[in-house]
């Protein structure tokens, strides 16, 4: 057990869950370095495990997400007999299937089961770089598959609090259009990464969350084929104009979305990172009101 006296007072301090710890008794506060945690690896790592498990309840924390309001109900028959009820506040219609924004997911109803064996399929050919496991989060993560009565089924994938389907905020300023464009450029980037090309980057196909300027790829996996050409590049390009409020300003903007893309995504993510450089002034961080 690791005891930590206050340097201040003598009190016995409290673990403060902000990377130290808390006296009790005066206030003060102390934090670890590299040299406290010698001969205590296994604290090390157990303090690393809290410290990724606090990350992921806020990654979960819906009653952060003021935005969500029910507008609507849809109930489906299960093919053991028991009942699916989705409450839901938008529902997006495509090829065969219809998407429900829920609370805490975004859940695919599809006509035909094997439409969602194809989405599946299409999704599972997605890899990551080892060192960058975090991009999966930009990409649905899976829940549960449910098979619904009369040969349909439903796929229910995580929506994180204040994820949305980025049409929902749009006209986008150049300033918060520009956080959009890099969200699409990383996304595009690991598409390429994966050597495939998704085929459905949309206004409703890419989800955004205005507060934290994360992002993420939904739409119609079905469309997912070998990487050849710049398609996607392309498509990131026709939703960013569909999105904007103004795409003339600045100029290096106007340029970059009404020029071909770049000869693949890395290439295109550079020119990108130009943009930002010479028409934004660098890289910020602008806080959106919604």
């Amino acid at each position: 057990m690791i005891s930590w006296k206050c340097k201040n007072c003598g009190g016995q301090m409290d673990f403060g869950g902000a990377g130290g710890f808390v006296c009790p008794y005066c206030g003060s506060k102390a934090f670890f370095s590299d040299a406290d945690f010698k001969g205590n690896e296994v604290f090390r790592r157990k303090l690393a495990a809290y410290y990724k498990a606090e990350a992921e309840k806020k990654d979960f924390d819906y009653g952060s997400d003021f935005l969500w309001t029910c507008e609507d109900t849809a109930d489906f028959s299960l093919r053991d007999g028991d009942s699916l009820q989705i409450d839901y506040m938008k529902q997006y219609g495509g090829d065969g299937y219809t998407l429900y924004l829920a609370k805490e997911s975004a859940v695919y109803v599809f006509s035909r089961e094997a439409e969602a064996d194809a989405f599946l399929s299409g999704l599972r050919r997605m890899v990551f770089p080892e060192a960058d496991m975090k991009l999966s989060r930009c990409f649905p993560e899976l829940k549960m598959e449910l098979p619904l009565a009369g040969g349909s089924a439903a796929l229910v994938f995580e929506r994180r609090p204040n994820v949305y389907p980025a049409e929902m905020f749009a006209p986008y300023a150049s300033g918060h259009l520009a956080w959009v464009i890099s969200r699409m450029e990383n996304i595009a980037c690991a598409l390429a990464y994966a050597g495939l090309e998704h085929g459905d980057i949309t206004e409703t196909s890419v989800w955004v969350n205005p507060l934290t300027h994360e992002g993420a790829l939904f739409g119609d996996w079905r469309k997912v084929k070998t990487l050849h050409g710049n398609a996607d590049l392309q498509a990131l390009r026709r939703t960013a104009i569909a999105l904007a409020e103004n795409t003339r300003e600045p100029a290096a903007l106007y340029r970059f979305l009404n020029t071909a893309p770049a000869a693949d995504a890395f290439a295109d993510f550079a020119a990108w990172d130009k943009v930002i450089e010479t028409g934004f002034g660098g890289h910020k961080f602008v806080k959106m009101t919604v």
